[in-house]
């Protein structure tokens, strides 16, 4: 039987540049009051 007793469920993830990417092209569109939703939007 495998266990996961060594395995931490706590690791840190850190954010990809494509995450950090997507979330600056999100901060930038609200600035500009433009809408990422809805007919037109993703």
């Amino acid at each position: 039987m495998t266990t996961l007793d060594g395995v931490s469920s706590k690791k840190k993830i850190e954010p990809s540049a494509e995450a950090d990417a997507a979330r600056e092209l999100v901060r930038l569109a609200k600035e500009q009051g433009l809408s990422l939703t809805g007919s037109d939007g993703l």
